[in-house]
């Protein structure tokens, strides 16, 4: 179980940066604070092993919150409007930052980078998030065949049909790489075991669909699927 304390003076974004966190299988906040001096005693307290930071904040910043954390320091995430701020931050010992407004896949990738890769739950934190009328449902890598950019939206190909995806192609082919998804052209990761043929005009058949694959990735494809 990772134990987090979340530090941000704006209520609504405290509150949905607490929800998008304990949505996360593994995942506890512990507590949530509204300003710097609050979430530092919060932190001394309770000895959490992340804290997510907002940068500006009145009185004391995030950034003067985490010089003055005692041993032992919790994973510092910074939460922030401006990536400008992104230097400071590394420069001070983070591990990561969350540009706002706040995702449920960039939530999920700044968890990801607290714990070693070999960590059991990484495999629920890489999840997929789609988008229905119904709500966000999160798919296992293995449910989707295909991801999308479509019009600069992501598009997971799935059983039922294409559903939108948070989240840009080129975060997902980042975080997908160790999971066997290859890029087939500059608009399309296609999971490798989701192939079913590869036809006499070089396209992919999948069962959600076809996708064309550009003459620059066939070598490379072809040898991955070994043919």
């Amino acid at each position: 179980m990772i134990r987090v304390v979340v530090v941000e003076d704006e209520p609504l974004a405290r509150q949905h940066l607490a929800d998008l966190l304990s949505e996360l299988p593994g995942i506890e906040v512990v507590a949530t604070a509204e300003n710097g001096r609050a979430g530092l005693a919060a932190i001394a307290g309770l000895k959490p092993d992340a804290a997510f930071l907002d940068i500006e904040m009145p009185g004391m910043k995030g950034v003067e919150l985490m010089q003055l954390l005692s041993e032992p320091k919790p994973a510092v995430v910074f939460v922030t409007a401006h990536p400008q701020h992104a230097v400071e931050a590394f420069a001070g010992g983070a591990v990561h930052y969350l540009l706002k407004p706040i995702s449920r896949v960039g939530v999920a990738q700044a968890i990801s980078r607290i714990r070693p890769k070999d960590e059991p739950l990484q495999r629920e934190w890489r999840r997929i998030p789609v988008r229905r009328k119904s709500g966000t449902r999160l798919l296992q890598p293995e449910e989707v065949d295909a991801l999308v950019a479509d019009l600069g939206d992501c598009v997971a190909w799935v059983a039922e049909g294409r559903l939108p995806v948070d989240g840009t192609l080129a975060f997902w082919e980042e975080r997908l790489k160790d999971q066997g998804f290859f890029r087939v052209h500059r608009n399309a990761l296609v999971r490798v075991q989701a192939i079913r043929e590869l036809s006499a005009d070089d396209d992919l058949v999948l069962s959600s669909g076809r996708i064309p694959v550009s003459r620059r990735r066939m070598e490379e494809l072809r040898r991955t699927l070994g043919i």
